[in-house]
């Protein structure tokens, strides 16, 4: 099995916890200060994650674009740049998280207009992670079901 396909499916369920732990985080001041040290672990393994299947990724794409005389399908295409937006909006959600969980929503932070800027930041940053992830693992099937020759979708 292609290292692409392991690591993918793990990036796939990581990303989306960070996003949710992070919407946690922001929305909820009573939960961060025993979700900080999580929050930021989970960010960081997401985006590594997700940097690392981008990469098997392109190595199974060199792969089959050598191994497949005629093109391959749109849908593969659709999918690796799909791949592509979700390492961004992992590595935005990082960034956020780690420029906000230290100052502006540390843990007893009073309420004020730059603790709710960080919180729409957070809210946003983990909202793009939840959509890209879905937009990926969809064009994710679609590609594998246009490269099966007996498969529908």
């Amino acid at each position: 099995m292609p290292a692409h396909v392991v690591v993918g499916h793990v990036a796939v369920i990581v990303a989306p916890l960070a996003a949710l732990l992070a919407l946690v985080y922001a929305l909820a001041a009573g939960s961060r200060r025993g979700t900080r040290a999580g929050l930021v672990a989970a960010a960081t393994i997401a985006f590594g994650l997700c940097a690392w299947a981008g990469e098997a990724g392109g190595d199974l794409l060199d792969e089959l674009s050598a191994a497949t005389p005629a093109d391959l399908p749109e849908e593969v295409a659709t999918h690796a740049h799909g791949s592509d937006a979700l390492t961004v909006a992992a590595f935005v959600l990082l960034a956020v998280v780690l420029a906000v969980v230290w100052r502006w929503l540390r843990p007893g932070r009073t309420a004020g207009t730059a603790p709710r800027v960080a919180q729409v930041a957070l809210v946003l940053a983990s909202l793009g992670v939840l959509l890209t992830t879905a937009t990926v693992l969809t064009a994710a099937m679609r590609a594998v079901w246009a490269t099966q020759p007996g498969w529908v979708a």
